[in-house]
């Protein structure tokens, strides 16, 4: 008999309260430049960030998709000012974001971030291929 194991998650979907909130919740996927300079004198380095930090949405490890605000059909039809009907859609809660992990580099990571802001959409709005 064979024992029946969970596959591992490559795809999370997360949702934030806002896009402010990325920076802190997504730090690891977040680089900053430094500049190196050395003091003639002492011959001591001194490393300074320069400019801002910088989220990389992707590597070898990993693809990020920041979707945003997302919406939904309320059930209720609309009717634009030529005559066609559309449903209407509003705003789901949240800035949404999906990561896909390419290998186990930053597995513990995410799967950390999915704890607190991971989501199990029934149907998600946009998948990877």
């Amino acid at each position: 008999m064979f024992e029946e194991t969970t596959p591992i998650r490559n795809d999370f979907f997360l949702k934030l309260a806002s896009e402010a909130d990325m920076p802190t919740a997504l730090s690891a996927f977040y680089r900053q430049d430094t500049e190196t300079t050395v003091d003639d004198e002492t011959g001591e380095e001194t490393v300074t960030n320069v400019g801002d930090p910088y989220m990389v949405k992707q590597t070898a490890d990993y693809a990020i998709d920041i979707l945003g605000i997302i919406s939904k059909p309320t059930g209720n039809i609309l009717t634009d000012a030529e005559g066609n009907e559309y449903p209407e859609q509003a705003p789901i809660d949240g800035w949404h974001i999906n990561i896909r992990l390419l290998n186990d580099t930053l597995r513990e990571v995410t799967e950390a971030i999915d704890l607190t802001n991971g989501t199990s959409p029934v149907t998600p709005s946009r998948v990877w291929l």
